[in-house]
């Protein structure tokens, strides 16, 4: 009892240390300590394709929502220059004015100016005659607010090279979410079908777990799961304590070497004196059946996986609609924050942390370690119900303790229960390590295409 009260407990504390830090951040109005806010790529995609919406010049049908882009003050930001842009400069104003309220007055007045600047000039018919914005002014408005400055500087300057640069934006836009539709459809129906087939296969008992032959540690899973999370909230603790005004390409490594630093605590079973290819072979840590065999389950795992988050996504979006203070647009990872701003080498750092050491570690400990106790702790129940609660149980605190906030719960659980599936018919973690770094690989390149455009 004692093992599944910390595993509430400790998971509780990481969401209310997590909240107190990011309400500190908003009420300074900054991404982190002495960075100012950043565009993040969903607010581009939404504000580049509500541009797309026929008729946008005209009228702002596409716009009637009272906070177009979401209520983060950049979002807010942007808003106001695409109501500008549709003769909405009443509302293009409230949304500059709440930006400042959000915590930019202070951070970053230089920008709110010069978005104020382009809103009052942006004309509801014709061009200027005449610069409104200084050099500077331009320059802030494109290194702070991307594809948004572009196109304040194509359309209030008649730019040629901002025009050529935003139509460019437009059609790499077309591609980019038809590629990504095509894909994300036709993979999530074959998930559909694989998981219909499990499902039959499994009611007519032709499916066989690969956990039936884990070692049985007791409770040692349970406690390993507690020591990592008390070591991975000690790390974090310390690392932002030593940290101060880093760069991000020093926080991302930082945040790179604490989770594989917290991997340590996969030891303690063995200081309770159990042999380590035991353990291994409890947290599945091993390929299962060999490499092939490895490969196809890696890939049914992704399959599967896809159309568990889109259950999510859709349970989401209802939670918001229950939630009327909550935006589902403010969804965002810290990852998504660092790509418009990010050099070459911190792109790089985002890419080996997303596919790599994130799947490595959360494979481990949730699906490996966590799914692996709460099954071993239910095997007297019956099958079905020991493998649900297992999946739901670690699905749960694998998403409450990310950083996308409660409305990516939903989505993120269904993500988890997928790779759960893999787990629980694998035995292994690999499969699902595979596909976890696909896909947080396949959504990161997506984010980064968006960011860069225009």
């Amino acid at each position: 009892m004692l093992v599944w009260l910390l595993l509430i407990v400790l998971p509780g504390l990481w969401i209310g240390l997590s909240l107190l830090e990011s309400e500190g951040a908003a009420e300074d109005g900054k991404a982190g300590p002495g960075e100012p806010p950043t565009l993040s790529p969903l607010v581009v995609l939404q504000g580049r394709v509500l541009l797309m919406t026929e008729g946008l010049a005209g009228h702002a049908e596409s716009l009637a929502d009272p906070d177009p882009l979401g209520t983060r003050p950049m979002a807010r930001l942007g808003a106001a220059m695409l109501l500008a842009r549709s003769g909405d400069r009443d509302r293009a104003l409230q949304q500059v004015r709440q930006a400042e309220e959000g915590g930019l007055a202070v951070s970053d007045p230089a920008l709110v100016a010069a978005v104020r600047k382009a809103v009052v000039a942006w004309p509801p018919e014709g061009r200027l005659a005449s610069n409104e914005l200084d050099a500077t002014e331009w320059e802030l408005l494109r290194g702070r607010m991307g594809w948004f400055g572009t196109l304040a500087r194509a359309e209030l300057e008649d730019d040629p090279v901002a025009r050529k640069a935003v139509a460019g934006a437009a059609f790499e836009l077309l591609l980019i979410l038809t590629a990504a539709g095509i894909w994300f459809l036709g993979a999530g129906l074959a998930g559909v079908v694989v998981l219909i087939v499990l499902v039959v296969m499994g009611w007519r008992d032709r499916l066989r777990s690969g956990l039936e032959e884990a070692p049985r540690l007791g409770t040692l899973l349970g406690e390993t799961f507690v020591v990592w999370m008390a070591l991975l909230m000690a790390l974090n603790l310390m690392a932002g304590a030593l940290m101060g005004d880093a760069s991000d390409l020093a926080r991302s490594w930082l945040s790179m070497s604490i989770s594989l630093a917290s991997l340590a605590a996969l030891s303690w079973p063995v200081v309770r004196g159990r042999r380590w290819n035991q353990v291994r072979r409890a947290m599945g840590l091993h390929l299962g059946g060999g490499a092939w065999r490895t490969a196809w389950m890696s890939g049914v795992a992704y399959l599967t996986a896809l159309p568990c988050m889109a259950v999510g996504i859709l349970a989401g979006q209802g939670l918001a609609w229950l939630l009327p203070e909550r935006d589902f647009r403010d969804v965002s990872h810290p990852v998504q924050e660092l790509l418009p701003t990010a050099g070459g080498a911190t792109v790089v750092s985002l890419f080996v942390l997303a596919c790599v050491v994130a799947p490595v570690v959360e494979e481990t400990l949730f699906r490996g370690v966590l799914y692996g106790h709460a099954r071993s702790r239910t095997r007297a129940w019956m099958p079905w119900a020991s493998m649900a609660f297992a999946a739901l149980f670690s699905a749960a605190v694998f998403a409450a303790i990310h950083p996308q906030g409660v409305l990516a719960v939903p989505a993120l659980a269904g993500l988890s229960i997928g790779f759960c599936i893999s787990r629980e018919w694998s035995g292994s973690v690999v499969p699902g390590m595979l596909a976890h770094g696909f896909h947080n690989g396949s959504l990161l390149a997506i984010n980064l295409a968006l960011s860069t455009g225009g």
